[in-house]
């Protein structure tokens, strides 16, 4: 009976300690990771087919000098672990983000503002979102893991590296992010070319997310509904819309300008 909370206790402590962890997985990457002093592995995967190489050789020998667990795995494990069989060339690496955590762990601020993204599934945009909201005074980006981009090498490259400087809250879907935003207290403002009022005229010290959606059809529908208000980026010379980076960048910094 006694060991029970004891046992919980562990489960809760291992699952807070991956929810803040990022799996980058490819050679060149986890290499790179490896070779830098300012990111903090947990643990490395290997696959147990890899054949002798010197890239691997030197991802072994960097991660017994830094005292890295080193697993090895058969391929489909590993392709578990790495989530992209075809890409992962039998090395991952688990990486520790403190800023990278579950919604859950948000708390509202006066003035707070989240940018919640909405199937932005082009990894480079999402790096260069990541880099603007990393650069930028907002509280963080709210990632979800259905419909968006995964965090993957390609990401990481677009960011420049300012993925692991981002503060950013990952959760289930865009929806579901909505609706415990609102629990808390926040408004929730959809960015749209038809919305109702300029972004600029926003309040600013008001509690808030704005949600940005998908690079060619926008927010969907059910987003739009669930949204408190609609708001629109004015533009001139009849240009219809902009990149969703540059959305994302003027969001961002909005209120430094």
């Amino acid at each position: 009976m006694d060991s029970q909370p004891k046992d919980n206790a562990k489960y809760l402590e291992k699952k807070r300690q991956y929810d803040s962890m990022i799996t980058l997985y490819g050679r060149k990457p986890v290499l790179e990771v490896l070779r830098g002093s300012n990111t903090e592995i947990h643990r490395l995967h290997l696959a147990t087919s890899n054949k002798t190489a010197p890239i691997i050789d030197e991802i072994k020998a960097l991660a017994d000098t830094k005292n890295i667990e080193i697993k090895y795995h058969d391929r489909a494990a590993l392709s578990r672990i790495s989530k992209n069989a075809k890409q992962d060339q039998g090395v991952a690496a688990d990486i520790i983000a403190p800023n990278y955590r579950p919604l859950s762990k948000f708390s509202p601020a006066p003035g707070g503002v989240l940018l919640l993204l909405d199937r932005i599934t082009n990894p480079q945009n999402l790096g260069m979102i990541i880099r603007s909201v990393a650069a930028s005074p907002i509280s963080g980006l709210v990632l979800p893991k259905s419909g968006c981009a995964r965090i993957s090498p390609l990401v990481i490259k677009a960011s420049a590296g300012a993925l692991f400087k981002a503060t950013i809250y990952h959760c289930e879907d865009t929806i579901s992010a909505i609706q415990e935003l609102k629990n808390r207290g926040m408004t929730i403002y959809g960015l749209d070319a038809d919305g109702d009022i300029p972004l600029a005229e926003l309040n600013n010290n008001q509690p808030q997310a704005l949600v940005l959606g998908n690079e060619t059809d926008g927010l969907a529908g059910d987003v739009i509904d669930a949204c408190d208000q609609l708001v629109m980026i004015p533009l001139a010379n009849q240009v219809e819309s902009l990149n969703v980076v540059a959305a994302a960048t003027l969001v961002v910094f909005r209120g430094l300008v």
